[in-house]
C-alpha cells in the first residue's frame, strides 16, 4: 500500500516538469526551442556579400637597352657569361645590309688593273676606283649600290656600253660592331648592365627602338 502513493507521487512530479518545461507557468527561457525559433533572422533578408577584390599584384614593367660597340668575340664572350638574374640577352642582326657592287675582279695583279683602267676611260667611264687585295689581285669598283635592283641596271647600262667584264658582287659590309639586346625588370637592369659592359671598355648602351 506504501508504493502506490509514491507512485502517484512520482507520475504528480513529471508532469508539474513537463508543465513548467513548455512555459505554462509562464517562466521563459531563451535556450527552449520555440524561443530561438522565435529569435532566427529572417531568412528573405539575408545576402551574401562578394568577397572584396584582391588587390592586383604590381608588376614592374620590362626595360629593354642595347649594347653597342662590342666585336663578334667580346659579343660571344657576354652571351657566354654565367647566366644573369631575369636578364634576357640575345644579338641583333646588323644594322647595316649588304652592299651590291658592279665590279671588274680578279685581275691580276696591278699593271692587269692598269690596263683595264685605261680601257675603261675610253668608254667613257670615269667613276672607277681601283683597290688592291690581299694576295696582290686588284679589283676595279665601277659602282657601289644599297639594293641589287639598283646595281643590275648599272650593269645593263655599262653592257650597252660595250663593257662586258663587269658584275654585280654583293657583299657583306666590313665587320661591324655587334649589337646586344637586354631586356629585364627595371630594377634589374640598371644594377646588371654596368656590370655586364665593365670588361668591355668601348661597350655603349643605347635605349631599344620603339
Amino acid at each position: 500500500m506504501v508504493m502506490r502513493p509514491f507512485f502517484f507521487l512520482l507520475v504528480f512530479a513529471n508532469l508539474v516538469f513537463f508543465a513548467w518545461a513548455q512555459g505554462y507557468f509562464g517562466a521563459t527561457d531563451d535556450s527552449r526551442e520555440p524561443e530561438r525559433l522565435a529569435q532566427q533572422l529572417q531568412a528573405e533578408k539575408l545576402r551574401i556579400l562578394p568577397s572584396a577584390p584582391v588587390a592586383a599584384v604590381k608588376t614592374e614593367p620590362i626595360a629593354c637597352q642595347i649594347i653597342n660597340g662590342l666585336s663578334t668575340a667580346e659579343g660571344e664572350a657576354l652571351l657566354s657569361a654565367p647566366a644573369t638574374e631575369g636578364t634576357v640577352l640575345k644579338i641583333l642582326p646588323p644594322a647595316a645590309p649588304k652592299i651590291h657592287l658592279v665590279a671588274i675582279v680578279d685581275l691580276a695583279n696591278q699593271a692587269v688593273a692598269e690596263r683595264k683602267a685605261a680601257e675603261l676611260g675610253r668608254f667613257g667611264v670615269t667613276e672607277q676606283k681601283t683597290v688592291a687585295l690581299a694576295d696582290g689581285r686588284h679589283e676595279i669598283i665601277l659602282g657601289t649600290f644599297q639594293t641589287e635592283a639598283a646595281a643590275n641596271e648599272f650593269l645593263q647600262g655599262l653592257t650597252k656600253r660595250g663593257i662586258k667584264s663587269a658584275r654585280v658582287d654583293s657583299r657583306d659590309p666590313a665587320p661591324l660592331k655587334i649589337r646586344i639586346e637586354a631586356r629585364a625588370p627595371a630594377s634589374i637592369l640598371l644594377r646588371q648592365l654596368p656590370l655586364l659592359i665593365a670588361p668591355y671598355g668601348d661597350a655603349t648602351l643605347a635605349d631599344c627602338e620603339k
